[in-house]
Parts: C-alpha cells; structure tokens; sequence
C-alpha cells in the first residue's frame, strides 16, 4: 500500500499514516491493501466550509478501485482525526472489496448487492454509513490500545 500524506504538521501526518496501515490491515487484510494508494489531505476549515469533518473518494474508473482520496478536517483534536479517517477507510473497504459500488447515475448505489437510491433514504439510514459509524469508535480504540495511545491526555474522551 502507498500512502501520501498532506498537510497539517509532521507529528499529525505521521500518527495518520501509521492509523491509516493498521485500519486497512484491520480492515482488509494484507493481501488486498498491497495494491492500494491512499492520498490523504489534512485540510483546514472543512467542517466550516462543507460542514463536514471528512471525505473519501475513489479514484480510479475500475469495478474495484485501489486509489482513493481522504480529506480530513485538521481544524480539530487529533482524536478527532483518527476517528474520522476510521470511518473513511471503512468506506475505502467497501469499494476496495466490491462491497459499495456508486453507478454514474447519480443518487444510485449498490451495497452489499441491493440498489438503493439515496434520495429515498435519510443520510443516517444509509446502510454503508451505518456499518462506518458502528466500526469507527471500535477501530480507534484499538488503534490506541495496540500503539500504547490509550493513555494519552490527546486520545481520551473529553468529559
């Protein structure tokens, strides 16, 4: 897998390049991230802007894509940012694996082999963002746990 990492500083890029190995190793296994290039942007003011704190899109014109682009929002904690970049490689997964698939018709997607049309469902019944939010608190734990993170005052919960 290559991974190109943009922005923010080198201590923030380095702690997202590392997250995003051990999400994709999680997540799809060796075999399968070898063939992948993820370019990932951390960019200010995107949740001012777009009111959003991260995207992920595939690249590539191929029925399973191996290049992706993520763009992060680094206008906020670093936990945060491995949270929300959990979330984006679940995506990448599900094109990576066939899972998802967007057809040129736009508003049209196929997941997990059932067509949906997005205008007819709300975003949180979505079903690939319904599996992104249910693994990406999970991803991020274990990521801190198996790094020796999970006690850093950055990584914790704030209360």
């Amino acid at each position: 897998m290559i991974i190109h990492v943009k922005g923010s500083n080198k201590a923030v890029r380095k702690l997202v390049e590392i997250a995003a190995w051990y999400y994709a190793e999680k997540l799809m296994g060796k075999r399968l991230i070898n063939n992948l290039e993820i370019n990932i942007k951390l960019k200010k003011d995107m949740f001012e802007k777009d009111n959003t704190e991260g995207t992920a899109i595939w690249e590539d014109e191929s029925y399973w894509p191996k290049e992706f682009t993520i763009e992060l929002d680094c206008d906020t904690k670093v936990r945060n940012i491995l949270i929300t970049l959990a979330h984006e490689m679940v995506h990448i997964k599900q094109w990576a694996k066939g899972e998802m698939y967007e057809y040129a018709e736009p508003g049209k997607v196929r997941f997990m082999k059932t067509k949906y049309d997005m205008n007819d469902l709300n975003y949180w019944d979505f079903p690939w963002e319904i599996e992104a939010f249910g693994r990406q608190l999970g991803l991020f734990v274990r990521f801190c746990e198996d790094n020796g993170f999970a006690n850093r005052s950055d990584m914790m919960e704030e209360i």
